[in-house]
């Protein structure tokens, strides 16, 4: 009977885990046949039933359109990511560093900055919409990509650096304090010693605000106004009118925009999922 038991446990994670991952699939699945239906048929079938005939034109037309958008995304999203998953890594082991210091008032001062950066992620990027359009305004960046990247890092780099602290903090302290004690710099350690060994959490944060960053709908609606410049979250919404819907296209346009961050997810999932685990290990592994 007790060897019967590790085979049920198992069994019942398999089929968690299976049931899980049908829901997942269920809106892929259905956006990805469905772009492959004339447009009466999307309308006239359900929509998890297959196509009777597959048909490319939904997805050739939409291709084209949004070539643009995706170039647009990408020029977006990559400086975004990267820079504000390394320095909120900088900031994390900054946030570290003074809060084991010796000073009261240092660790004082690190858990009042913390908490600050950790209140700004969850604001609503709503609430900001007057005081970020007039500090684009100011700053002549309304309507162009570095405007669009600059408000992105607003708010991404306080949740890299959220992110990135609870990484950081498995770190052995005595591998910092021995570099100090010899005289290294924080610059130094932290390219040296803290930051190849918070890879895993790095790459961890990085997938996480590369497709935070990618699905951002309401700060490039905002802040751009040239059809030539919106990223693939903006034209994807041009599918949808006032006047009528090409429900097939639709489909096809959601299709295409999650390619890449679906790959992104796909292809480096276990690096996802090995920063979680050396942040549930205790570092062990890192």
């Amino acid at each position: 009977m007790r060897t019967c038991r590790p085979v049920i446990k198992a069994s019942l994670h398999y089929l968690a885990l299976a049931i899980i991952s049908v829901i997942w699939l269920i809106p892929v699945y259905a956006m990805l046949i469905n772009g492959f239906k004339s447009n009466f048929e999307v309308l006239s079938t359900p929509v998890l039933v297959p196509p009777t005939k597959i048909t490319f034109e939904a997805y050739a037309s939409v291709l084209l359109s949004l070539a643009k958008p995706l170039i647009n995304s990408l020029i977006i999203v990559i400086p975004t990511s990267f820079i504000s998953a390394f320095l909120g890594a900088m900031g994390a082991y900054f946030f570290y560093t003074l809060s084991y210091s010796f000073s009261r008032a240092s660790s004082a001062i690190s858990d009042v900055l913390f908490s600050l950066i950790s209140l700004a992620t969850f604001i609503p990027q709503e609430a900001t919409l007057l005081p970020l359009t007039r500090l684009m305004v100011s700053m002549g960046f309304l309507d162009t990509y570095i405007g669009i990247i600059f408000a992105l890092l607003i708010f991404y780099i306080p949740t890299g650096a959220l992110l990135m602290s609870m990484f950081i903090t498995v770190i052995p302290r005595s591998l910092i304090e021995a570099a100090k004690m010899d005289g290294t710099g924080d610059l130094k350690i932290f390219m040296k010693i803290v930051f190849p060994l918070s890879m895993p959490g790095f790459i961890s944060t990085l997938i996480f605000i590369i497709i935070q960053t990618w699905n951002n709908f309401f700060i490039p609606l905002v802040l751009v106004t040239t059809p030539g410049m919106k990223p693939t979250s903006i034209a994807v919404l041009s599918y949808s009118g006032a006047y009528g819907t090409l429900y097939n296209d639709t489909f096809a346009a959601g299709m295409l925009a999650s390619i890449i961050p679906l790959a992104i997810f796909v292809f480096l999932g276990r690096y996802f999922i090995r920063g979680l685990m050396a942040l549930g290990g205790g570092g062990k592994g890192v």
